[in-house]
C-alpha cells in the first residue's frame, strides 16, 4: 500500500511536470508570434477652408489622432484658400473629393442636389442638436435641402471697417469720429491722401486681386447694413441696381487718387499689410483677418467699427454675418461612420473653443465664446464680437458651376458669382457704364434663374420669403 501511493505521487508528479511543459512551449510560441496586429487606423482627409496652417488647429488635430480610440487618422488637405471653391468643386466631379470639408453656403443646395453630401440625420440625436441655436437648425432643415440635415452652422464672421486714426488726425479728422455715410468715407479717403502726398498715403483699399472675395465682402455683404442685398427675397428675382452708389464712390476714390493704386491686382494679404505699416487710411475686414493683421503688427493706432451705410438712417437693414464654411461629409467617404465621427469632433467643444481661442470664428454652439478666453495677444479680437446689429441671412440662389475634370483648365466653364465680380472691378475702372453694366448683370442672373427653374432639383418657391424683414433676415425662415 505504501508503494502504491508513492507510484501515484511519482506519476502525479511526472504529470505536473509535461503540463507545466507544454504551457511554458505554448508560451514561447506565443511570444515568437508577437501580440495580435493592431487594426490599421482609417485615414479620414479633410479639407478646411483657411484653418489649415494654424499651429494650434495643427495640434489639436494630431491631438485627436493620437486619442481616438477608434482608428481614426485625419490627414490635413492643404488647399490654397484663395482657389479653395474651384479647387473644391474640381475634385468634387473628379471623385477625388475630401471626406469632411468646409463648403461655401451658397453652393450647399447645389451640392445636396448633385448628391455629393451624406445625409447626417441618422447620426444626429436631440443632445447634438439641442447645442446649437434654433436658427441654425432652422436653416438646415429648409426644403431646399431635400429634408435631410447636411450641415449646421457652428461659427460666423463679421464685416466691419478698420480705420488707421493716426492718419485721420494728420488729415484734421477726429479719430473718434470714424465715417458714418458712403459721402463722409469718401471725403475722409480724400483728406487723407491730401495729406500724405509725397509719402504715399491713401485714403482707402479694395484688394480687388481677390475679387471675389473682396466684393462679396466689401461691397455686397457690407451694403446689407443699407438695407440693399444682391437678391430680392420678396420677389424672387436679383437686384443690383442698389450697388450703383458704392461703385461711384470707389470710382470716385480712384480718379481723385485716394484708392490705394493697382486694385485689380492687390490682394488682400498685401492690403493688411500696408495698413499695419501705415500707408492704408480705411478698409473692409471680416473678423477672419484680425488674425493676420495682428501678424503684421499695425504700427500705428487703429479701430474696428460698422461699416458706413449708404444714408444717414443707418441701420436699413442687419449687417451680413458670414456662416464659416460648412462642414460637410462626402457622400462617397470610404468609410462614412467614420466621416461622421470627425465631422461631429470638428462641431466639439473643445474644437471650436481652439477656433476662438485663436481668433479664427465665433463659435454659435455651447456658449463656447463665453466660456472661453483669448489666447495672449487676440484681445482686440472683442472688437469684431457680433452686435444686436449683426444677423446671417437666408441662402441665395446660386448656379452651380460647370468643371470637365477632363481638361486642363482649373477655372470654371461657367461662373455664376465670377461675371459679376468682373463686372464690379470694370465698373470702377470706367471701362463700363454703371446703369448699362449692373442692369446686363441683373437680367444676366434673373436668365440663369429662369432657366434653373426649368430642371428638376432647383424650386425658386424655395427661395421666396413674401414677408422678408431685412432688419431680422431670419425671423420669417420656418414659414
Amino acid at each position: 500500500m505504501k508503494r502504491s501511493l508513492v507510484w501515484i505521487l511519482l506519476l502525479a508528479s511526472c504529470a505536473v511536470s509535461v503540463i507545466a511543459f507544454w504551457n511554458r512551449l505554448s508560451l514561447v510560441r506565443l511570444g515568437s508570434e508577437g501580440p495580435p496586429p493592431e487594426e490599421p487606423k482609417t485615414e479620414i482627409r479633410v479639407a478646411l477652408y483657411d484653418w489649415t496652417q494654424n499651429l494650434e488647429v495643427r495640434n489639436a488635430v494630431e491631438s485627436y489622432n493620437e486619442t481616438n480610440t477608434d482608428q481614426i487618422e485625419i490627414v490635413m488637405m492643404d488647399i490654397p484658400s484663395d482657389a479653395y471653391n474651384d479647387t473644391l468643386n474640381m475634385l468634387m466631379t473628379s471623385g477625388k473629393a475630401p471626406d469632411v470639408f468646409g463648403v461655401d453656403p451658397a453652393w450647399l443646395p447645389a451640392y445636396v442636389n448633385k448628391n455629393y453630401l451624406l445625409n447626417l440625420t441618422p447620426s444626429l440625436d436631440r443632445s447634438f442638436l439641442e447645442r446649437f441655436p434654433s436658427w441654425a437648425v432652422e436653416m438646415a432643415k429648409k426644403p431646399l435641402f431635400k429634408g435631410g440635415i447636411y450641415f449646421l452652422t457652428s461659427g460666423v464672421e463679421t464685416v466691419r471697417l478698420i480705420y488707421n486714426k493716426n492718419l485721420f488726425r494728420q488729415a484734421g479728422l477726429d479719430p473718434e469720429k470714424p465715417p458714418a455715410t458712403f459721402e463722409e468715407m469718401e471725403l475722409a479717403a480724400r483728406r487723407i491722401a491730401a495729406a500724405g502726398i509725397g509719402v504715399k498715403k491713401y485714403g482707402f483699399a479694395l484688394p480687388a486681386g481677390d475679387s471675389q472675395h473682396s466684393f462679396q465682402i466689401d461691397l455686397e455683404a457690407s451694403s446689407t447694413f443699407s438695407g440693399i442685398t444682391l437678391y430680392n427675397f420678396r420677389t424672387g428675382q436679383y437686384d443690383l441696381s442698389g450697388y450703383k452708389p458704392w461703385l461711384n464712390m470707389v470710382s470716385r476714390m480712384k480718379a481723385e487718387g485716394s484708392l490705394y493704386p493697382g486694385e485689380s491686382l492687390l490682394n488682400r494679404d498685401m492690403a493688411l499689410r500696408q495698413f499695419a505699416d501705415g500707408n492704408i487710411g480705411m478698409m473692409y475686414v471680416t473678423s477672419g483677418d484680425y488674425v493676420k493683421l495682428q501678424q503684421y503688427e499695425p504700427k500705428e493706432e487703429w479701430a474696428a467699427v460698422m461699416p458706413p451705410a449708404a444714408r444717414k438712417e443707418r441701420g436699413a437693414g442687419a449687417l451680413m454675418m458670414l456662416p464659416q464654411s460648412q462642414l460637410v461629409v462626402n457622400a462617397s467617404a470610404q468609410n462614412a461612420e467614420k466621416a461622421v465621427k470627425v465631422w461631429k469632433f470638428l462641431h466639439s467643444a473643445a474644437f471650436q473653443s481652439v477656433l476662438f481661442r485663436q481668433a479664427l470664428i465665433f463659435p454659435v454652439i455651447d456658449r463656447t465664446r463665453e466660456s472661453s478666453e483669448l489666447a495672449p495677444g487676440f484681445s482686440r479680437f472683442k472688437e469684431f464680437y457680433p452686435t444686436e446689429a449683426d444677423a446671417v441671412y437666408p441662402l441665395f440662389p446660386q448656379i452651380m458651376d460647370q468643371y470637365d475634370p477632363n481638361t486642363v483648365a482649373t477655372g470654371p466653364r461657367n461662373s455664376g458669382d465670377r461675371p459679376r465680380m468682373q463686372l464690379y472691378l470694370k465698373i470702377i475702372t470706367g471701362e463700363k457704364p454703371p446703369d448699362q453694366a449692373l442692369q446686363e448683370e441683373t437680367d444676366r442672373l434673373n436668365e440663369l434663374l429662369a432657366i434653373a427653374t426649368t430642371g428638376n432639383s432647383f424650386k425658386r418657391e424655395d427661395y421666396i420669403i413674401p414677408g422678408f424683414d431685412p432688419l431680422h433676415p431670419l425671423s420669417k425662415l420656418s414659414q
